[in-house]
């Protein structure tokens, strides 16, 4: 069963478009409390000091399905697995014919904190087969560069409980330390075997983590 899981999975990947359009997709996939809002906006502050139109985003959106996930998250409803993901994965197409393609179309930069890889990574790691939840997101053009800072699965558990002592919020569906874990073993995997897929130390100060990822942004996408 192994080995005809990992077929579909690369005969489905030949399926996959990497973004041709004007503008360029740049995606931040990281565990939850490893820095991605932080690390999205540093970045689209960076590229805009370059002159460079940018769109700064995230999923889940806030549209209809996606208020649905994060109440889903939050635990206020119960879906795991398969239906879950393929809820984010359709909120993925609607963020996308709403603010994504247009942005894109028109030369734009998108800077999202979570895609695809998030999907594939996160379903992956709650067992469902990684070549169907690949097979979900096929169709979408895949980013021209994905982010994933590596950082220690303890660190992640401890900004996040320092994040809900300041409010009231307490860990969600996937910030459970075996979930977690295990989400960070696939995402090192997915690095192998998905397109532009870069992993980048994601210890140290805000400012540090920052300048690894500007220099990864410059090598890859700037002329």
């Amino acid at each position: 069963m192994k080995k005809l899981e990992d077929h579909l999975f690369e005969e489905i990947l030949t399926l996959i478009k990497v973004n041709s359009l004007p503008g360029k997709l740049i995606s931040f996939d990281t565990l939850d409390g490893g820095g991605n809002s932080t690390q999205v906006a540093l970045l689209t502050g960076y590229l805009r000091s370059r002159g460079i139109d940018v769109l700064e985003t995230k999923e889940p959106t806030e549209e209809h399905i996606g208020k649905r996930i994060r109440a889903i998250l939050r635990g206020e409803e119960h879906l795991l697995g398969l239906p879950l993901q393929l809820l984010f994965s359709a909120d993925r197409g609607d963020h996308l014919g709403k603010l994504i393609l247009p942005a894109l179309k028109n030369g734009k930069w998108v800077v999202s904190a979570r895609y695809g890889l998030t999907t594939v990574a996160w379903g992956t790691a709650q067992d469902v087969p990684s070549w169907v939840l690949l097979a979900a997101n096929a169709y979408y053009p895949w980013p021209n560069l994905n982010i994933v800072l590596i950082l220690p699965v303890e660190e992640c558990l401890r900004r996040i409980d320092e994040r809900n002592r300041r409010g009231t919020d307490k860990r969600e569906l996937f910030e459970a330390r075996a979930a977690m874990e295990a989400n960070l073993e696939v995402l090192e995997q997915m690095a192998e075997r998905l397109p532009n897929v870069v992993l980048v130390d994601g210890t140290g100060t805000e400012e540090e983590i920052s300048t690894r990822v500007r220099k990864i942004v410059e090598e890859r996408l700037l002329p």
